[in-house]
């Protein structure tokens, strides 16, 4: 029905003189079908093909009628693979080549402007736009009213790069509407270049699109494997010993909430929260007796002291998690230089890992399920005020105590809710906000053909 409507339209304002430039339309119409054979495949399937220059030519110097006449000899040269995306394709060029052409007459008409004038380059640039914008318009409509498709996602993906492209080949084909108008036909043969040009263009954008397609898809894949890697670890750990799962999830709300209270960009406060839930992954180098209560031996301690530089090793094998390895490093750290592994203290400490300290130290004399005997959170606040200065940051522990503890539930301060996946999966939300990964979008099926 759209197909009929738009030939009844061209035969109907056809003037005599639309077929007085047959040497234009053979060249027009053998560009078309040059430009129709440098096919591009976009990332999702769909087909992008080097016609437009060639058809805006057509627009400003002939008619309707002849130009749905090329328009449908370059479809029917080159069938699409269904009759439903034949009979699409023949309407979408008909639509866009009758009214293009008849914009073009109107503004010859109409605006006062000789063809061989600079200024009807506007017009030119403006037609050219015009028109592609309402072919791939028409397209994505058909193709999701035909078959459910939608080539919105692909269009989201790469429309910067193809309007970039389009501009630019839109500028071209303006100086070449000038030149024909100024130095006669056979210039358009040698417009065959600015269509190879163009149809490779199209083909390094669309490819690269591609390919960075394929990157973020293996990136997200790589990160979804290391975060199962990390999870491995941590259920190994929390097998031997049950709190440490659910204590990581604990610290790594405490320190977000400490971090977002101290004034810390968005950024940092998702830092402070990955190295928190990750902080304890060292304790995989632990023997079974050492997650007991008990006195541990000198050898013990030693390895102990060593499981912060442990984790940091294994964490930045991880790509991107150099400053979260640095954080976790230094989380038993002491402000007066006496914690380890490195003897560090004040200012040397990172104020990420000083932060970690405080909530490690908070949870493991509240939680149910620590190493000690859990006491209030009233006993733990005189406790961290009590080693502030000294094991503590003084100041981080009031904003601790008077700007997280003081105005979250009682359920939050006993970290009894706390639940590693969850925190996980924040994690995950957030990651993009600290470090460039960027999920890959997703693919949709084949879709028409464009100009």
């Amino acid at each position: 029905m759209v197909l009929a409507a738009a030939t009844v339209v061209a035969v109907l304002t056809s003037r005599a003189m639309d077929w007085n430039h047959p040497l234009i339309m053979v060249l027009v119409a053998a560009l078309a079908l040059i430009g129709d054979r440098y096919e591009v495949q976009t990332p999702a399937g769909s087909s992008v093909v080097a016609t437009h220059p060639a058809f805006v030519l057509g627009m400003v110097f002939l008619g309707p009628a002849p130009m749905l006449a090329i328009g449908q000899l370059v479809i029917f040269s080159n069938p699409a693979s269904t009759r439903s995306r034949l009979v699409g394709n023949a309407a979408a060029y008909a639509v866009f080549l009758t009214i293009g052409s008849l914009v073009a007459r109107s503004a010859r008409d109409h605006l006062g402007v000789s063809q061989s004038s600079a200024w009807f380059a506007l017009v030119a640039i403006g037609l050219f736009l015009v028109t592609w914008a309402l072919n791939v318009a028409f397209v994505v409509g058909y193709m999701r009213w035909l078959e459910g498709w939608r080539i919105d996602r692909e269009l989201a993906a790469t429309w910067r790069p193809l309007l970039s492209a389009h501009i630019a080949l839109a500028c071209a084909t303006a100086i070449l509407v000038y030149l024909v108008a100024s130095v006669g036909a056979a210039v358009i043969a040698l417009s065959g270049v600015i269509l190879i040009a163009y149809s490779r263009l199209q083909r390094d954008l669309l490819q690269a699109e591609r390919h960075a397609e394929t990157a973020r898809q293996l990136a997200a894949d790589a990160q979804e494997q290391r975060d199962g890697l990390v999870r491995i670890i941590l259920d190994f750990v929390d097998a031997r010993d049950q709190m440490t799962a659910r204590h990581s999830a604990a610290v790594a709300r405490y320190a977000r909430r400490i971090a977002e209270a101290a004034g810390c960009p968005e950024a940092e406060q998702r830092l402070v929260h990955t190295a928190a839930l990750y902080h304890d992954v060292g304790k995989v180098m632990f023997a079974d007796r050492m997650f007991k209560a008990g006195k541990l031996t000198d050898e013990e301690w030693e390895i102990v002291k060593r499981h912060p530089e442990r984790g940091a090793e294994l964490v930045g094998h991880l790509p991107n998690h150099e400053d979260v390895a640095a954080i976790i490093l230094a989380h038993h750290e002491r402000i007066d230089g006496r914690g380890y592994p490195r003897g560090i203290a004040g200012e040397d400490i990172p104020r990420l890992s000083r932060m970690i300290s405080i909530a490690d130290t908070y949870d493991v004399m509240t939680g149910r399920d620590s190493y000690r005997q859990p006491v209030s959170s009233a006993e733990a606040i005189e406790e961290l005020r009590r080693v502030s200065g000294a094991q503590l940051d003084g100041s981080l522990v009031e904003i601790f105590v008077e700007q997280v503890l003081a105005v979250e539930d009682l359920a939050f301060r006993h970290g009894d809710d706390a639940d590693f996946e969850a925190e996980l999966a924040v994690e995950r939300d957030g990651r993009g906000v600290w470090r460039p990964v960027v999920p890959a979008a997703e693919l949709s099926p084949p879709a028409l053909e464009a100009a």
